[in-house]
């Protein structure tokens, strides 16, 4: 019992020596700020606007494998070396034609008059003109491998783009053509053209007789050149590099295509360029920016009704104004901050002002109520002395909330993924911030404000002044306070009801517990583009009609020996076509096998060869029909020369390879993590790795759980410590802790039931909504720690002066993000439906929940004193003055100055 009671005093000593320090302080600083408020509003704006400077090193990250994966990875590491040895030189510009049967003759001149069109848009760039043979991908066509043409994949290619032979096609032609041919009469390689047709329907003999759609490619090529030579940066943020040529030509065909959709009767055309997933993403996001701009136009006006009276001298449209602007400025100052640093900026950055809005507006109304809360020895006192005392209980308030999620964000800073590190930097930045602004900046604002209310000055036109100003009885009623105090703070308390409450409680947290369970972890990029949009309506068909191919991956190998290592080679082929993950490897490995054994006599399977005869057939068979397309597998060390009996050292090769269609996520991590392996067992001696553009997901999803919840239990963790810290009592931290994670507990069962996942998105928002649910339980569990008497009497006033700023502050950040529920963005429909679960179960767990159980077994209030000495004090001759937290607001008006004031009740 002693021990106990020893603990307990050491904790009572460390609560009175953290709280009163920090009352102190507050106090002073308050003082201070409203005696000189127009220099700390300059301080403030100049140390903004010197931050805002680091704007000119912003820098937006939108490559998938510099945002969502590890860089210690092997992705990235391969992905590096890829970019330095085989860059990327295509971008790929699709159509699909749908009809009952696009393989007609009047089809397939639709088709070849579309394609002749797209083969003459122009673009002019630099005073020059460009079309699409000066931007294309070319290919050398054999036997000489002199002439150059377009690259171009479809059924077309059956007729070697002769418009004279296909003018005069007949159905049964274009079903004989395709039938019987086997090579590409442009390009002479061995093609299936059946590959591109989707739904094919064929007769008792297997003869293709019809087909659903048909899917075409245009394959254009990046001038690398002028990347390399620094004359123009990533395509404004689309992930990929691409010169301003060509990406204006794409421009034209996203154009041309949209006019020409409905132009054919009976023939659907879907079509996307490279460009276009990335600009429609954007874009959607952009577009959301209105409903943001509604939403602060909506919230300044809430905010100016619940600041201010409806009378010409207590209304508070500028103020309220200045305290949206002091959260604007955090948010510049947290963005120039970062990116002065260095630190990357995401595409789910943007929803950063609305966090910001959120935490910054409930500050705003907690350092107003705690003003409004002043008691009637305080309200007395000057100006000056009021602000501070208001702030030297608003500073404690601020403080916890501010620590608490500052420290949920610095330890999310600690994640792998670099996204979420990088919002968590910009989040832990911009809530200090915010933090020093509301109260330094707004505070400032708020005494320049009330000296003008004080002087009956007008609020929207300072210079009028009111004289003989008497305020309407309807104008001082706060109704939202009136009802958590006449009746709220005494339904809330009743004996059935509090039963009620815990039973509900308990019920709905069991059933969350489970809808938890059923939250499923996956993502996919195409839900970053709106359904009605043609890039989604494409994907959609794709997947449609030709749905039976997996994720392709190619392995690549840096300067190896080849003619030593093609033993290793061929064990690798051999492993992946026996791996039930791998549907098919299409190797030049294999092809130039087979061309051996065919053409030359000589079974070289398996074997290694003399660097001579290597290069010798090598030569022989990227020159032939059979091996030329795949010259482009190739990095040389040095260009091809006549006679072409032999080939540069090779320093860099791929070969494709294809998965089966993996539907879960365990099976995608397998194929991964196995075709890797057999990539390392093959012990090459220089560089191999194999990669796919899908397992740039698969790594994120690998990790994605852990690193949500590893974050969300450190969050916990330090709200848990933060608020032991400043609450100084274990039983109030603890409530706050309990209230939080069962509001993430109903969140993420509210996500499984809305059909949303565990990704990349919403991950980054739930680590967000800790900073958020904590504000509604802590300025509770602060509060009635503050105020003495019976638990019930406790819980009746904390509710009456508290609950108004915590439902002004949930209220308010909702009316901020509300309309965002009709976005079509990922990234804000996954922050409204999850904001939507914070502010419903949030609200309720802060204000239902912990009032009843602090109403039952809440602990003491806080024992201290009131440490305005006698150089603080407006009144030096009184003793220090026992706060026993037993007055209530006097609802009349008070005498200041010689006259009645009623801003302050």
């Amino acid at each position: 019992m002693g021990e106990k009671g020893e603990k307990a005093n050491c904790l009572s000593r460390a609560s009175q020596a953290i709280v009163t320090s920090l009352e102190k302080v507050f106090y002073r600083y308050g003082r201070s700020i409203s005696t000189h408020p127009f220099i700390y509003i300059t301080v403030c704006v100049i140390v903004t606007a010197v931050c805002c400077l680091g704007f000119a090193n912003f820098y937006s990250e939108a490559r998938p494998d510099k945002l969502w994966i590890p860089q210690d990875s092997d992705y990235v590491k391969t992905i590096d070396w890829q970019r330095e040895n085989f860059p990327s030189d295509t971008r790929a510009q699709l159509a699909l034609f749908q009809a009952d049967n696009v393989l007609t003759a009047d089809n397939i001149r639709r088709m070849f008059q579309i394609r002749q069109n797209i083969s003459n848009l122009v673009v002019i760039e630099n005073e020059q003109e460009y079309r699409q043979e000066d931007l294309c991908f070319k290919v050398r066509v054999p036997p000489t491998f002199i002439d150059e043409v377009c690259l171009e994949n479809g059924i077309l290619d059956i007729w070697g783009f002769d418009e004279d032979q296909i003018a005069s096609l007949s159905d049964e032609d274009v079903i004989e053509a395709l039938n019987t041919t086997s090579t590409s009469p442009t390009y002479k390689f061995p093609v299936n053209f059946a590959n591109f047709l989707g739904e094919l329907e064929k007769d008792e003999n297997g003869k293709i007789v019809g087909a659903k759609a048909t899917i075409y490619t245009w394959i254009m090529k990046i001038n690398r050149t002028i990347i390399d030579a620094g004359y123009i940066n990533t395509d404004d943020g689309l992930a990929e590099e691409v010169d301003a040529e060509l990406f204006a030509w794409e421009g034209e065909f996203d154009t041309f295509m949209n006019g020409i959709q409905s132009q054919y009767e009976g023939l659907t055309i879907y079509y996307q360029s490279a460009r276009s997933f990335g600009e429609i993403a954007g874009e959607t996001i952009l577009g959301d920016v209105f409903f943001l701009v509604v939403g602060n136009l909506i919230l300044f006006v809430y905010v100016c009704i619940m600041l201010g009276r409806f009378n010409w001298v207590e209304t508070r449209p500028i103020l309220s104004l200045l305290g949206l602007l002091s959260i604007f400025m955090a948010i510049g100052l947290s963005f120039g901050l970062c990116s002065a640093f260095g630190v990357p900026f995401g595409p789910v950055h943007s929803v950063l002002p609305l966090l910001m809005l959120g935490l910054g507006v409930d500050d705003m109304f907690i350092i107003v109520q705690c003003f409004k809360n002043l008691n009637v020895k305080e309200r007395k006192y000057k100006l000056n002395e009021r602000m501070g005392c208001a702030l030297r209980h608003a500073g404690v308030a601020i403080t916890v909330t501010s620590m608490t999620d500052f420290c949920a964000f610095a330890i999310g800073a600690s994640t792998v993924l670099p996204a979420l590190q990088s919002f968590c930097i910009y989040c832990a930045v911009g809530i200090i911030a915010l933090y020093m602004l509301q109260a330094t900046f707004f505070v400032a604002c708020f005494s320049l404000d009330q000296k003008r209310l004080e002087g009956d000055r007008n609020g929207i036109l300072c210079c009028i002044k009111h004289k003989n100003h008497a305020p309407n009885k309807c104008s001082q009623m706060d109704f939202c306070e009136l009802f958590f105090q006449k009746f709220y703070s005494k339904f809330i308390l009743k004996k059935p009801v509090k039963v009620c409450i815990l039973l509900f409680t308990a019920g709905l947290l069991a059933v969350n517990i489970w809808g938890v369970t059923t939250l499923k972890q996956k993502f996919d990029p195409l839900w970053f583009i709106p359904e009605s949009s043609y890039v989604f309506q494409f994907f959609e068909e794709t997947k449609k009609y030709f749905p039976n191919d997996g994720e392709a991956g190619q392995v690549y190998m840096g300067n190896l020996s080849y003619h030593k290592e093609l033993p290793n080679i061929y064990e690798l082929t051999t492993a992946m076509k026996n791996n039930t993950y791998i549907s098919s490897v299409d190797s030049w490995y294999d092809s130039l096998c087979e061309y051996s054994i065919i053409d030359k006599g000589e079974n070289i399977t398996g074997e290694p060869l003399d660097e001579t005869d290597f290069s010798a057939i090598m030569a022989e068979f990227l020159f032939s029909t059979k091996g030329g397309r795949f010259i482009s597998n190739f990095q040389f060390d040095g260009d091809f020369l006549p006679p072409f009996n032999s080939i540069p050292n090779i320093t860099a090769s791929k070969f494709d390879y294809r998965h089966i269609i993996l539907e879960d996520k365990q099976s995608q991590q397998n194929a991964m993590d196995q075709t890797k392996e057999m990539v390392d067992n093959a012990d090459f001696s220089g560089f191999a790795a194999a990669i796919s553009a899908e397992y740039a997901n698969w790594e994120t999803d690998k990790i994605i759980s852990y690193e949500l919840y590893r974050n969300l239990g450190l969050s916990m963790l330090a709200v848990l410590l933060i608020t032991l810290l400043l609450l100084a009592n274990v039983l109030a931290s603890f409530y706050v802790v309990v209230c939080v994670v069962m509001t993430l507990v109903d969140v993420m069962a509210l996500m499984a039931f809305w059909g949303l996942t565990i990704d990349t998105v919403s991950c980054i928002n739930l680590v967000v909504s800790v900073g958020l649910c904590v504000d509604y339980s802590a300025h509770i569990a602060l509060h009635f720690m503050q105020v003495s008497g019976t638990r019930d009497e406790r819980v009746a006033r904390t509710i009456t002066e508290m609950g108004t700023p915590v439902v002004n502050g949930a209220f308010s950040t909702f009316l901020a993000f509300v309309l965002l529920a009709t976005s079509e963005s990922h990234v804000f429909e996954s922050f409204f439906k999850i904001f939507f679960g914070v502010f419903i179960y949030g609200v309720y767990h802060g204000l239902v929940f912990l009032p009843v159980v602090l109403s039952l077994i809440g602990p003491a209030p806080y024992h201290k004193v009131d440490h305005l000495h006698s150089q603080d004090s407006p009144d030096s001759h009184q003793m220090p003055i026992y706060i026993t937290n037993t007055e209530t607001s006097s609802e009349k008006p008070v005498q200041i100055a010689g006259r009645k004031f009623t801003q302050v009740h």
